[in-house]
């Protein structure tokens, strides 16, 4: 059985689309990381993390596990804690470029494999009414970063340039790609 190590809305929503049957658990890993690594390593060892972690629990099966991260000028945005830091968060994006990146680890007893996407976004220029309004939705506050491009927060993306869905939170090209290799 595929086993995703995620209860992620969206995570979820993407793996059905492309027609996937999975199961989708929570576990809790440590995710604390050194912030002097480069985000795509930590992305990467992130998702293996969670993957080993729910492998565990399930050996007899294939995981797929995903982390993503919001950089911007070599800073990691990671989710609020609260509308005040998603505030901060979307105030510093405004009218400016940054990156997403997302880890992937499929795991079983036989092979595992770790790779990571990277997309650029590019912001709007939007003032401060249009981030409460947008943070009034409760839409920002699990969300790296502070927006979900596939939502509301849309409307403050100007473009992006490379997979949108790595900026969702799961490459699925090279998902489905790899997962190949695992007979999936």
């Amino acid at each position: 059985m595929l086993i995703l190590a995620s209860k992620s809305e969206r995570r979820i929503k993407l793996l059905k689309d492309i027609g996937l049957e999975f199961k989708a658990v929570a576990h809790n890993v440590d995710e604390s990381y050194d912030p002097k690594q480069a985000p795509q390593t930590i992305v990467q060892k992130l998702s293996k993390r969670k993957a080993e972690g729910v492998l565990k629990e399930y050996p007899h099966d294939t995981v797929i596990a995903a982390d993503t991260f919001v950089v911007f000028e070599e800073t990691i945005l990671g989710k609020p804690k609260n509308e005040d830091e998603a505030f901060e968060m979307l105030k510093k994006l405004s009218g400016k470029k940054h990156e997403v990146y997302t880890g992937v680890t499929i795991v079983n007893k036989q092979r595992s494999k770790t790779f990571y996407s990277v997309s650029s976004v590019y912001m709007k220029p939007y003032n401060d009414i249009e981030i409460y309004e947008y943070i009034k939705t409760q839409e920002p506050l699990d969300k790296a970063g502070a927006y979900a491009i596939q939502g509301k927060g849309s409307k403050l993306v100007e473009k992006y340039t490379g997979d949108f869905f790595t900026i969702v939170g799961l490459p699925l090209k090279e998902l489905q790609k790899e997962l190949k290799k695992f007979d999936y």
